[in-house]
C-alpha cells in the first residue's frame, strides 16, 4: 500500500496545478449545491405566507440567488473539465511510463520466472488504478467531507439537536465502509492474483500458438483457460457477496437516518417550532447527502479494488535485486575485444549454502581476435558462460574483464552495445524489417542495403510486399528461421562490436541455407572476438580454439586436430556425432 501512494503522490505532486484546480471546482460545485437549500426554503415559507408585494419581491431575489447559483455550479463544472484530464489522463501517461522504467531495470532471471502477459496486465492495472482512486478521492472523500462539513453547519444553525444526529450517524456510516472494506480487501486481492493468472496463461498460450495448433492442443489449453478462468469466478463470487452484504448494511443505516429525522420534524411541527421551509431544507440537503454518502458506500468497493489490483505490481517496484551500473561504471569503450574470466564462482541458487557452484575457480582467457567454440553436453555451462558475458547475471566471486578492465567498471549500456549477439532462436519485434535490423539507429538507406546485402538478407527483403517496410510479426512468425537469422545477423553488422557471441546460428537450418548463412558469419567475425556456443561442425573446424566444458570445468581446449590426437572426450564426441552434429 505504501508503494501505491508514494508513487501516486509523486504525479500528484508533478500534476499539482491541476489537481489544486481540480479540488478548487469541486469545492466551489458542493457548496453552491448545498447553499441552493436555503434559498429554497425561503421561497417555501414565502409561499406558505398570503400573497402581498413584498413577498412577491422576497420570492424573486431568492430565485435569482438559485439562478446565481446554479450558473456558479456550471462554471465550476466546466473548469473541473479542463483539469480532470491531464490530471487523470497525465497521470496515467506518467505512469505507463514509470512502470515500464521499472520493469526494464529488473534482472534478466526475473523474466525468465514470469509470464509475460500477466506482467503487462499488473503493470495496466497499476496505472489504470491511478484514475480510479483519483476520481474516488474527489469526486467521493473530499466533496463528501465537504458536503458533511457544510451540511453539519447548515443544519447546526436551523437546527443544532439535528446535527448531532446527523453527525453521528455519519460517523457510523463513514467507519462502517472503511472498516469492512479494509477487511474484504483480502479477498479483491485474491481476485486480482487470480485475474493475472488467467492473463498469464491466455499469454502463454497465444505466443506458442504454432505449438498449440501443431499438436492439436487446443482442448488442453481451452482446459487451462477454463481452469484458470472458474478459479477467478469462484474468488470473484465471493468478494461480491461481502460487497452486496455492505449494501444491505447502508440501506439500513440510510432508511433509519431519514425515517429519524422526518420524525423528529413531525414531533417539533407539533410543538409549533418547525417551519414547511426547514422542511423542505432538511429534506433537499438530506437527499443530496443520502445520495451522495450511498455512492461513497459503493464505491469504496471500487478504491478496494483499484488497490488490490494495483498491490500486484507494487511489489514489483518493491524489488531491490534490480540490474543497476556500478557507483563508478562508465561508458568505457572496447579497443581490443579481449576477454578474461578470472576466479570465477556462480551458483544460480546462491543463497542455498548446500547448492553446488556451477562455476568454481573457474578460468578462461581469450585473446583479442582469437575465435573459440563452447562444446559441451547440455546444463555444462555454455549459456551461462554467455549471460554472464552481458551480465544478465552476475558471478558470487571472481570478475569478468575486457581488455584488462574490470566488466562491472562499464554501464551496462556501453558494455552491451560492445557484444553483439547473434541466438539460435532471434527474436523479432512485430515491426518492420527496417526497424527490426535498425533497432532505432538512424541510418541512411545506402547504409541499410549494404549491411543487407552483408548479411545475405537483400535478395528475401526485395520479394518482400513492401520491403524493408514489411512488417513481421508477433516475434517475426511471418519469416522462415533462415530469414530471422539473416535479420540477427544484419543487427549484428550494424553494431559493429568487437566481440560477438554467436549460439550456434544455423544448427536448425537446412545445409543450403546454412553454406550462405557461413559465409556472412566468417564476414561478420573477421577481425573481431568470436564466442560460438558450437554444435555444428562445419563451424567448429574453422576455430581458432575449442573449449570443452563439462559440468562448469574446462577439461579440454585446443584446435580440432590438438583435440582428435588427445583422444579424450572431444574425440569420443567427435566419434558418435551425427547428421554434422556433435554427440552430447
Amino acid at each position: 500500500m505504501d508503494i501505491i501512494f508514494k508513487e501516486y503522490c509523486k504525479v500528484i505532486w508533478q500534476k499539482k496545478a491541476y489537481f489544486f484546480m481540480a479540488l478548487f471546482a469541486l469545492g466551489c460545485s458542493i457548496t453552491l449545491d448545498l447553499t441552493a437549500p436555503v434559498y429554497y426554503k425561503n421561497i417555501a415559507n414565502g409561499l406558505a405566507l398570503p400573497y402581498t408585494e413584498t413577498t412577491f419581491v422576497l420570492l424573486l431575489d431568492n430565485l435569482k440567488m438559485i439562478a446565481f447559483i446554479y450558473a456558479g455550479v456550471w462554471v465550476s463544472w466546466r473548469l473541473l473539465e479542463i483539469a480532470i484530464i491531464p490530471l487523470d489522463g497525465g497521470g496515467i501517461n506518467l505512469l505507463e511510463k514509470r512502470c515500464f522504467d521499472v520493469l526494464k531495470k529488473q534482472k534478466y532471471a526475473f523474466f525468465e520466472n514470469s509470464f509475460s502477459g500477466s506482467l503487462i496486465k499488473q503493470a495496466n492495472r497499476f496505472s489504470r488504478s491511478f484514475e480510479i482512486i483519483m476520481d474516488w478521492f474527489l469526486f467521493q472523500f473530499f466533496m463528501n467531507i465537504l458536503a458533511v462539513i457544510i451540511s453539519f453547519t447548515i443544519f447546526y444553525q436551523q437546527q443544532p439537536e439535528f446535527a448531532y444526529y446527523f453527525l453521528i450517524w455519519v460517523g457510523l456510516f463513514i467507519i462502517w465502509n472503511i472498516t469492512f472494506s479494509t477487511w474484504k480487501m483480502r479477498f479483491d486481492k485474491a481476485v486480482a492474483e487470480a485475474d493475472s493468472i488467467v492473463g498469464g496463461v491466455y499469454s502463454d498460450a497465444i505466443s506458442n500458438i504454432f505449438i498449440v495448433k501443431s499438436f492439436a492442443m487446443e482442448a488442453r489449453e481451452q482446459a487451462n483457460i477454463n481452469k484458470a478462468s472458474d478459479t477467478v469466478y469462484q474468488k470473484k463470487k465471493i468478494a461480491w457477496f461481502f460487497t452486496f452484504a455492505s449494501f444491505a448494511v447502508q440501506g439500513i443505516m440510510t432508511f433509519g437516518i431519514e425515517l429519524l429525522l422526518v420524525y423528529l420534524m413531525i414531533e417539533k411541527w407539533t410543538l409549533g417550532h418547525f417551519q414547511v421551509g426547514e422542511f423542505v431544507l432538511f429534506q433537499s440537503i438530506m437527499i443530496i447527502l443520502i445520495q451522495r454518502l450511498w455512492e461513497f458506500g459503493r464505491n469504496i468497493r471500487t478504491l478496494f479494488t483499484a488497490l488490490a489490483d494495483a498491490s500486484e505490481m507494487a511489489e514489483v517496484f518493491r524489488r531491490v535485486d534490480l540490474e543497476e551500473d556500478a557507483p563508478e561504471a562508465r561508458p568505457l569503450i572496447m579497443s581490443k575485444g579481449a576477454i578474461s574470466f578470472n576466479q570465477l564462482n556462480f551458483s544460480y541458487d546462491a543463497e542455498n549454502t548446500h547448492q553446488a557452484y556451477l562455476f568454481e575457480d573457474f578460468n578462461l582467457t581469450i585473446k583479442a581476435g582469437e575465435k573459440i567454440a563452447l562444446v559441451g553436453q547440455s546444463g555444462s555451462g555454455k549459456s551461462t558462460l554467455t549471460k554472464l558475458l552481458f551480465r544478465f547475471l552476475d558471478p558470487q566471486q571472481g570478475s569478468i574483464s575486457f581488455d584488462g578492465i574490470n566488466a562491472k567498471a562499464f554501464t551496462l549500456e556501453a558494455l552491451r552495445n560492445q557484444i553483439s549477439m547473434v541466438p539460435q532462436q532471434p527474436d523479432l519485434f512485430h515491426r518492420s524489417i527496417r526497424d527490426n535490423i535498425t533497432l532505432g539507429t538512424d541510418i541512411s538507406d545506402t547504409t541499410l542495403l549494404n549491411i543487407a546485402q552483408k548479411s545475405r538478407s537483400l535478395d528475401f527483403i526485395n520479394r518482400l510486399p513492401k520491403q524493408f517496410d514489411t512488417l513481421v510479426g508477433e516475434r517475426g512468425v511471418k519469416l522462415s528461421g533462415g530469414e530471422k537469422q539473416r535479420i540477427a545477423i544484419a543487427r549484428a553488422f550494424l553494431e559493429d562490436a568487437p566481440i560477438i557471441v554467436l549460439d550456434e546460428a544455423t544448427s536448425a537450418l537446412d545445409s543450403l541455407t546454412e553454406k550462405q548463412l557461413q559465409i556472412a558469419i566468417f564476414e561478420l567475425i573477421k577481425n573481431k572476438t568470436a564466442i560460438i556456443i558450437a554444435h555444428r561442425l562445419s563451424t567448429i573446424l574453422s576455430m581458432d580454439r575449442i573449449i570443452v566444458l563439462e559440468k562448469g570445468r574446462i577439461i579440454e581446449q585446443g584446435s580440432h586436430q590438438q583435440l582428435l590426437d588427445k583422444k579424450g572426450k572431444y574425440f569420443a564426441m567427435w566419434q558418435h556425432q551425427s547428421g554434422g552434429f556433435l554427440s552430447e
